[in-house]
């Protein structure tokens, strides 16, 4: 009797150790361990938000830190971002604190939100919500980006370049535009316009970036009120 009790609390301890703390929810759906987000890049879209809902189904308080894992990624045209809370440059949140059975749905804006920008390459990225009290206790997520078929026939030719890149006072952006009412545009993390000039269909701007505050950027080329390419720039 007395082995069969101990088998018992042995497996109940190991099915507490392997069970999820963390749900998540997805376009109304739950998200399972390891399930794929498939989010499709079209010309006419430069940015792209994927948000994640997320409940503690425990009955008491806990704590939690999300991981992000760039499978693939091409760093010199594309940068992917999450904000949960705050956003992130790196690659791991600060700890997340959840009430007992607390729910932060899609809508909310303490919801989880990767944020692409970038030039239509593909993209791999996996995400990890893990108890920071127990870090077995997770449940990932990919998000899978790819370029669309439903793309316009003639696309415009475009192609951007900052140097130095990280700046410290002024950079130099070389372009090629669609036409002459392009403008050149950089704008913070949370997406505030921070400069704006007109270009020409092809040359090179010098920009001071000196009275910026030190950090990451995002410059790239807008016509007729879309933003065509975007990449990031590093001010220090």
């Amino acid at each position: 009797m007395k082995k069969r009790i101990f088998t018992l609390a042995l497996l109940m301890s190991v099915m507490m150790l392997n069970a999820q703390s963390i749900k998540l929810f997805y376009d109304n759906q739950v998200l399972n361990d390891n399930d794929t987000i498939f989010e499709i890049l079209y010309d006419d879209e430069n940015e792209i938000n994927t948000f994640v809902g997320y409940q503690n189904v425990t009955g008491s308080p806990m704590e939690f830190r999300v991981r992000k894992e760039a499978l693939v990624l091409n760093e010199e045209t594309t940068d992917i971002l999450f904000c949960i809370g705050e956003c992130y440059t790196g690659n791991l949140s600060q700890p997340i604190s959840l009430g007992a059975n607390e729910t932060v749905p899609v809508n909310s804006e303490s919801a989880f939100h990767a944020t692409y920008t970038g030039c239509k390459d593909a993209a791999l990225v996996k995400y990890t919500f893990f108890n920071t009290a127990n870090e077995s206790d997770k449940v990932s997520f990919y998000i899978h980006y790819s370029e669309g078929t439903g793309v316009r026939e003639s696309e415009p030719q475009v192609s951007l370049r900052a140097y130095p890149n990280p700046a410290v006072s002024t950079v130099s952006v070389d372009y090629v535009a669609p036409d002459n009412n392009t403008f050149l545009v950089i704008k913070n993390l949370a997406g505030k316009e921070v400069y704006r000039t007109s270009v020409s269909q092809s040359g090179k701007k010098q920009v001071d970036v000196s009275k910026l505050n030190a950090g990451m950027y995002f410059y790239g080329l807008e016509s007729s009120g879309k933003m065509l390419c975007t990449k990031k720039l590093l001010v220090k």
